[in-house]
C-alpha cells in the first residue's frame, strides 16, 4: 500500500541561524515517521547565497530554491500550486519540531477527507509554555473578533480551531489549491492565514489542533527584524479589518459595520492610535475586500454556527 506523501515546506529569509536549529529537527521528525514519504523544500526570500550553501554542505536531502521576490508567504503560493504531495506541512524557520508532531497530526489528514488543515501546539522557544490554544470568534456591535482560548481544555484532545498558521501546521493540498492559495488582499503580512481558514470552514472543511503535535518557535524571530513594534500592530488590525468585510457572514455585520464606520472614524482615535491608523489604511482596500467578498463561493456554515464548533472537541474520525 502506498505511504500518505508530504512536503515540508519552509519558508526563510537569509535565515541561516534559524536553519542551524531548525533543519536538525526537520531531519529527527522524518526518521521518526517511517509511515508517511515526506520531503523537504525550502524557499528563501532573501536569495541568500550563504544560507543556500548551508543546506546544500549539511542537509543535501533537502530541495533548495530561491523566490524570485521578498513576497512573505504570498511567495509559497507558486510553489504549493506545484506541490503533488497529499499534504503540505507549512513551517516558519524560526521553529523546532517535536519528534513525534508529524505521527500526532498526519493520521488525523489521512483518515478524515472533511479536513482541511490541522494546527499544531506551539510552545515558547525554551518549552515553558504553550503560547496558543483554539482560535475562537466573536461578534460585538458591527465587528468581528477572534482570541485565542488558552483554558486547560485547549490541550484536552483534539478540539477544533478557526484556522492553522501560516507556518505552524499541515495543510491537505488539494483544497488549499482550491481555495486559491492566500490571498494578496493582505500584502505584505498578517491574516493570510486567518483568511484562508475561514474561507475552509465557510466550504464546510474542518480545521482541528493537535496538542500532542508540538512546535517550538522563537517569536518574533524573524517578522520582528524587518518592522517595529507600531507598524506590526497597525498591518495586524488593517488586515483584520479587511478580513473582517471580506468574509464575514454574521447576520447585519456588513450593515452595522458600515453604519458605524462614520463614528469610528471620527472617535476612533480617543481609543487607540494604532487600530485608528489601521483603520484609516484600510479604507483604500475595502473596495477590493468587498469585491472578493462577492466573489467567493456561497457560504455552508453561517458565523453564529461556526462559532458553537470552535473549541468543541473533534471526535469525528472517517475513513472513506
Amino acid at each position: 500500500m502506498q505511504k500518505p506523501t508530504c512536503t515540508i515546506l519552509i519558508l526563510t529569509y537569509k535565515g541561516k541561524f534559524h536553519l542551524e536549529f531548525l533543519l536538525p529537527t526537520v531531519r529527527k521528525v522524518i526518521e521518526n515517521s517511517p509511515d508517511f514519504s515526506i520531503d523537504v523544500l525550502i524557499v528563501d526570500n532573501g536569495k541568500d547565497e550563504p544560507t543556500q550553501q548551508f543546506v546544500a554542505e549539511n542537509f543535501p536531502e533537502m530541495k533548495f530554491t530561491f523566490s524570485p521576490v521578498n513576497d512573505y508567504l504570498f511567495s509559497l503560493n507558486p510553489y504549493m500550486a506545484q506541490i503533488e504531495a497529499d499534504f503540505i506541512f507549512l513551517l516558519n524557520d524560526d521553529i523546532k519540531i517535536h519528534p513525534n508532531a508529524i505521527n500526532e497530526a498526519l493520521p488525523l489528514l489521512v483518515n478524515d477527507n472533511e479536513l482541511f488543515a490541522v494546527h499544531c501546539n506551539v510552545h515558547d522557544w525554551d518549552n515553558t509554555y504553550s503560547a496558543e490554544g483554539t482560535r475562537q470568534m466573536f461578534y460585538r456591535r458591527g465587528w468581528l473578533y477572534t482570541h485565542w482560548n488558552k483554558t486547560p481544555e485547549a490541550n484536552e484532545g483534539v478540539r477544533y480551531t478557526l484556522y492553522t498558521g501560516g507556518g505552524s501546521g499541515f495543510f491537505r493540498t488539494r483544497m488549499f489549491n482550491e481555495l486559491g492559495g492566500f490571498d494578496p488582499l493582505y500584502r505584505p503580512a498578517y491574516c493570510e492565514d486567518l483568511d484562508i481558514g475561514h474561507r475552509a470552514w465557510q466550504q464546510g472543511w474542518k480545521i482541528v489542533r493537535a496538542p500532542k503535535s508540538i512546535l517550538y518557535h522563537r517569536e518574533g524571530g524573524t517578522i520582528k527584524d524587518q518592522f517595529k513594534a507600531d507598524q506590526l500592530t497597525q498591518k495586524v488590525y488593517k488586515n483584520q479589518i479587511l478580513w473582517m468585510v471580506k468574509n464575514a457572514n454574521y447576520s447585519g455585520s456588513l450593515f452595522w459595520f458600515w453604519l458605524l464606520l462614520p463614528y469610528r472614524l471620527l472617535l476612533g482615535w480617543r481609543v487607540d492610535k494604532n487600530s485608528y491608523i489601521a483603520l484609516a489604511k484600510a479604507l483604500p482596500r475595502l473596495p477590493l475586500a468587498l469585491k472578493k467578498r462577492f466573489a467567493k463561493p456561497k457560504s455552508k456554515i453561517k458565523d453564529e454556527d461556526l462559532m458553537k464548533i470552535l473549541h468543541t472537541k473533534y471526535e469525528k474520525i472517517v475513513k472513506k
